[in-house]
């Protein structure tokens, strides 16, 4: 996968300036949210899963990514919520097919997260909110994904 970033310009208008790092930051979380998809064949499951991203006050919205993603079938819950590298989950319940959860992300730019999804035969669904800071501004956004299930992989080993 290629991911072109273009740094803010020194004359680009604030909102030009946080609009571009936060579509950064997006592909970002939704590029790190799972282990990269293997080989079509395997023993595990091949998922592609959407992210879109919202921000209050943001003049337009950013653009759905999506990417496929392997999970071992004895993967945990928490391995189907997207995260960056320095992100650690604090606390998980899952209750039916209902999961809650707290991150915390730690770094540059530090965030706390809150998110809920669903899981489905086949398919999830969640929403997370993560609050924080970006460039040293207060932020707020919002991320909506989904996921479902498209083939066979082999998982990277732990």
């Amino acid at each position: 996968m290629h991911i072109r970033f273009e740094a803010a310009a020194e004359g680009d208008p604030p909102r030009a300036r946080v609009f571009r790092t936060l579509s950064c930051a997006g592909l970002l979380i939704a590029a790190a949210a799972l282990p990269p998809a293997a080989g079509a064949q395997g023993k595990d499951d091949l998922w592609e899963v959407t992210s879109r991203m919202e921000m209050p006050g943001m003049p337009m919205a950013m653009p759905a990514q999506t990417s496929r993603v392997c999970v071992a079938k004895n993967g945990k819950d928490d391995d189907y919520v997207p995260k960056r590298e320095n992100c650690r989950m604090l606390e998980n319940r899952r209750s039916g097919n209902k999961l809650t959860y707290k991150m915390a992300c730690t770094g540059k730019d530090p965030m706390s997260v809150a998110g809920e999804m669903t899981f489905g035969n086949n398919s999830y669904e969640g929403r997370m909110q993560m609050s924080g800071k970006m460039e040293g501004q207060p932020m707020e956004m919002t991320q909506t994904y989904s996921g479902k299930r498209v083939g066979d992989c082999t998982a990277p080993a732990s």
